[in-house]
């Protein structure tokens, strides 16, 4: 008897949902153990480190990381609190909020680094996820999580958020 094509697909989104949550509690061990933060959290430091002057409005963080709105700002208020990011009116406008990667934010990012990348690595061995396999994945992946692309700051904030604030070394406006 086959299968019912809805059946299918409800199936390969659990298989694609568990594959994930697998891997995300892994990683997350790993994090939280080394510097007590979560693979969510690092994200958000991540994309603020690599965007050019270190901030974003909050709506485009939850957008380039596929993030509920309220999700990312449990994200910036947990670490808000831990000073690695500031959070802050937009001057050009009311109902926007910035969020910026403090020094403190941007040094855990680079401290973790290549725990994170060990981890995520880590992670993919116990999965028994080998190169062919990752690159299949990534090579039919990508173009679907793609269409869901990470928008750029909308360039109503492409200045400095101070005076004397340059942007990120490497950025594509230093």
């Amino acid at each position: 008897m086959k299968e019912d094509p809805g059946t299918a697909d409800v199936r390969a989104c659990e298989i694609l949902a568990r594959f994930s949550r697998l891997l995300e509690t892994s990683v997350n061990r790993t994090l939280r153990r080394e510097f007590g933060i979560s693979w969510d959290e690092l994200a958000v430091l991540s994309l603020l480190h690599a965007s050019p002057y270190r901030f974003l409005h909050i709506t485009d963080v939850a957008a380039s990381l596929a993030f509920s709105r309220s999700r990312a700002s449990r994200s910036v208020s947990r670490q808000e609190l831990l000073g690695r990011l500031t959070r802050s009116r937009c001057p050009r406008d009311a109902r926007a909020t910035h969020v910026t990667l403090t020094d403190g934010g941007a040094a855990l990012v680079h401290r973790s680094s290549g725990t994170y990348e060990a981890a995520v690595l880590g992670g993919l061995a116990r999965l028994r996820v080998g190169p062919e396999q990752l690159t299949d994945l990534t090579d039919r992946l990508a173009p679907l999580t793609e269409r869901h692309g990470r928008p750029e700051t909308r360039g109503t904030c492409a200045s400095p958020r101070q005076p004397g604030h340059t942007p990120v070394a490497g950025s594509p406006l230093s």
